[in-house]
């Protein structure tokens, strides 16, 4: 034990771990004899665990503390009132929480917990830290045990400030689409919980008088958040008693994050100007990657040269002593920090080589990899702003195959952290995707034998691919349904069919579209406009579409045409040539949120010339040509009801749906209003099976995976995971071949909104989904589903085929259904045969 906390005192937390597991075994053994307790083997396992963690290997971390039976949930509680459901975590009896619990150790339950809820936090899974986090707290309390009470107290505030930072960003997009309700309620939240961890931070430190080590922490994330609410001579006082406090820390680990920690925070205590919102990340484990960059953005930010020596003088300090200390993570951070300032003063070649060092640090200490990407892309980023192309495009590969190893610990956090994922990891792809695209030449049809140009287009669609999945994970926080196919499952895919797949990929300032044909015929168009101005069009084009369901309103339809030109048009040619009849489009951003089908030439739509299909990612899973014949379980709220806090209207041609659909097929069944209930649909699916869950109520795909759900008749929420865990319980997701909802919305411009629509049959565990963007309170749904499912029982039609003749039957009757916000708005995602 003694070795193993002088190891760690010098931050060699492989020697540590390597000790506590030594000792946990001795305990074992002295159990055994009866000499030893359990007591003292959990308190054990606390100290393993907390070695994990210093590592970054997490999911061991949470085993030990916890290993939580059926992972963390929520359950309702019994109290006949609304209230949030609680969170229940049930850890094994054999963990560290486990044993202090039954051995009555509540020192060591204490202990447990914090670090528990402090993991849990590092992973960005902010609901249930803060539960672990307040169960340590209130034992802590109760033990008036000061040590507990600040490292808890310091946890929830960093919970909190993180909450702060995500609520400011969500106001700075709704800022973007002009949804200043939200807007004005994400600020609001934004400074709640400012307040709530500023709160915390002095708890901390009433509670650490004699560990400066966490109160410098806490000075430094207090002078983020006095800066982020504008209070700049309180920033500066927090900021220069941390910087006093430094000099009572002894050497070790945690004097080198607070170095790196002093060179990040720095800026904010000057009066220097920069554009965007810098707030860095403080976190005792990984510092801050924020320097001197603008968020999403690879362009450096006005650096005061004064400013610059502070900065270098406290970054080469803290690599002085993490080599001191021979601490290699330590090095890997201080060093990439320091190579990043120079980046920052566009001395690339000072920046190459001290990233190289930092590189060659994380690559020494591989049972932490987790910075390694980040040295990597910056190494890419620096030879491009050299000119040094195909030795940037090597390494953003290394990069990137750095974080598909990494998926499962960085690309599937909580949502909480998903904007520190769309600045941290999303670059990375979208970067490596334009090196590679820049390569080939535009406006030519590239035929498989020119291999090299061929090769340059796959590797960048395999990146955008790779992107997307990544995106999925991120939203949905949950890699389990997430598989890749490989190449020849894809080129299977399109072989013999007469199906185009048109991918876009969005840039900052020019969006790529790139064609790939069943003959493996290649082409890329790019439409020079910067990512505002597409997405203001695509909104207006979305907009129209909705104005015209209203049919005392005219509605424009020149965005549909303008659209048309820039994505359609320029392959019309190759598309005749190729005899395409599909056409299959793996969208990038606010595309995701626009019906293609409304596409208009000025006479037709693109409806009228091919069936329309979208999905996620082509690599996603590899399609299955659907052979049953349709058996439907339809369930619907007509209802107008109370749920979720609002008011839901009634949906007047609910009941048609149902009854026409179910009419058409034997063996189907269908429960309306009350009689749709979350257990009701439970059971229906584990008592018969079924090719097609057909769902017609309201329902939303959020920003975030909490706001997507559907209502069911008796007022309860469904979640897209509900769903799958009930498909999944019931053991027919391999007879699920669509899932069907037909009165959910999307919000206009919401990119987040639309990665739920997106990912809906991937979440849901069948091979594909029909979803609306928008909500249609009439029977024009119900004859359109009518004949899509029809068309879908002629076993020569696809799925995408389907839907175009259903679309069809509207657009061509001579009544107000013929407008295309009544048709246009279906959408079909995932598998399309």
């Amino acid at each position: 034990e003694n070795l193993a906390r002088a190891y760690r005192s010098v931050g060699n937390d492989d020697q540590s771990l390597h000790y506590w597991t030594q000792a946990l075994s001795v305990q074992q053994q002295l159990i055994q004899q009866q000499l030893g307790t359990p007591q003292k083997m959990g308190q054990i396992l606390t100290e393993q665990a907390q070695a994990h963690s210093r590592l970054g290997q997490y999911q061991q971390a949470i085993v030990q503390l916890c290993s939580p039976v059926g992972g963390w949930h929520r359950e309702r509680l019994e109290t006949g009132t609304e209230t949030e459901p609680e969170i229940v975590m049930d850890c094994s009896p054999r963990s560290a929480v486990g044993i202090a619990q039954a051995e009555g150790d509540i020192f060591g339950e204490a202990a447990a917990w914090g670090s528990l809820g402090e993991v849990l936090r590092l992973q960005g899974r902010y609901d249930p830290a803060q539960w672990s986090l307040e169960q340590s707290l209130t034992l802590a309390d109760s033990l008036q045990h000061g040590p507990y009470i600040a490292a808890s107290t310091q946890s929830l505030g960093n919970i909190f400030m993180q909450r702060s930072q995500t609520s400011d960003r969500r106001a700075q997009d709704a800022q973007q689409r002009g949804n200043q309700r939200i807007v004005r309620d994400q600020s609001n939240i934004a400074l709640e919980h400012a307040q709530t961890a500023l709160n915390y931070f002095e708890q901390s430190m009433a509670a650490t008088t004699a560990l400066p080590q966490m109160q410098v922490q806490s000075l430094l994330s207090m002078t983020v958040l006095h800066h982020r609410t504008g209070n700049q001579a309180a920033a500066q006082e927090d900021y220069q008693r941390a910087e006093a406090l430094l000099n009572q820390l002894p050497a070790s680990r945690a004097k080198v994050y607070s170095l790196l920690d002093l060179a990040t925070t720095f800026p904010l205590t000057q009066s220097v100007q920069t554009t965007g919102n810098p707030t860095p990340q403080l976190a005792s484990n990984a510092p801050s990657t924020s320097l001197c960059f603008e968020r999403s953005s690879d362009q450096p930010s006005s650096i005061d040269p004064a400013l610059f020596t502070q900065q270098e003088a406290l970054l080469s300090a803290a690599v002085d002593l993490a080599e001191r200390l021979g601490d290699y993570r330590a090095q890997s951070f201080s060093l990439g920090q320091l190579g990043r300032l120079y980046e920052c003063r566009q001395n690339y070649d000072k920046a190459l080589t001290i990233t190289h060092k930092a590189a060659w640090a994380a690559d020494q200490d591989l049972r932490s990899p987790d910075s390694v990407y980040l040295w990597q892309w910056q190494l890419g980023r620096v030879l491009t702003q050299q000119g040094k192309t195909e030795g940037a495009i090597v390494t953003y590969k290394k990069a990137v195959n750095t974080l598909e190893k990494l998926r499962s610990d960085i690309l599937t956090t909580n949502r909480d952290r998903q904007f520190d994922f769309r600045d941290a990891v999303v670059p990375v792809y979208r970067e490596l995707a334009g090196l590679l695209l820049d390569q080939v030449p535009p406006s030519t049809l590239v035929p498989p034998e020119a291999q090299d140009t061929t090769a340059k287009i796959d590797d960048a669609l395999t990146t955008i691919d790779s992107l997307k999945l990544a995106e999925l994970q991120n939203y949905f926080g949950d890699d389990c349904l997430v598989f890749a196919a490989t190449s020849s499952d894809i080129d299977n895919q399109i072989q013999g069919e007469r199906t185009g797949i048109f991918s876009t990929f969005i840039d900052q300032n020019r969006t790529a579209i790139i064609l790939t044909l069943p003959n493996g015929k290649q082409r890329i168009e790019w439409l020079e406009m910067d990512e505002a101005a597409l997405r203001e069009q695509v909104n207006t084009f979305r907009i129209e579409l909705q104005r015209s369901l209203n049919y005392l309103d005219n509605y424009d339809l020149s965005t549909a045409v303008s659209l048309y030109d820039e994505l359609i048009a320029p392959f019309l040619p190759d598309l005749e040539t190729a005899e395409i009849s599909t056409l299959v489009f793996v969208q990038d951003g606010i595309f995701r949120s626009a019906p293609m089908a409304a596409l208009y030439d000025g006479e037709t739509y693109l409806i009228e010339h091919y069936a329309v299909a979208t999905t996620p990612s082509l690599s996603l899973n590899p399609l299955t040509r659907r052979r049953l014949s349709p058996k439907i379980l339809a369930l619907g709220l007509s209802n107008s009801v109370v749920a979720n806090g609002r008011n839901w209207s009634a949906l007047n041609g609910v009941k048609q749906e149902l009854n026409q659909i179910t009419r058409q097929f034997p063996g189907s069944q269908q429960f309306l209003n009350e009689a749709f209930t979350r257990d009701r649909l439970r059971q229906a699916l584990q008592d018969d099976e079924y090719s097609v869950i057909h769902l017609a109520t309201h329902g939303e795909f959020g920003a975030e995976p909490q706001d997507t759900f559907l209502l069911t008749g008796d007022g309860d929420t469904l979640t897209i995971g509900d769903l799958e865990r009930a498909i999944r319980q019931s053991g027919t997701a391999q007879t699920i071949d669509l899932l069907a909802l037909t009165a959910c919305k999307t919000a206009v411009g919401d990119n987040r909104s639309t990665l739920g629509l997106a990912g809906v049959a991937v979440q849901a565990g069948v091979r594909s989904a029909i979803a609306s963007l928008w909500s249609i309170n009439d029977t024009s749904t119900a004859d359109l589903m009518t004949t899509f499912y029809q068309a879908l029982n002629q076993p020569d039609r696809t799925k995408a085929q389907a839907l175009q003749t259903a679309q069809l039957s509207l657009l061509e009757r001579d009544d107000v259904f013929s407008r295309p916000g009544f048709w246009a708005p279906f959408v079909l995602v995932g598998d399309w045969q």
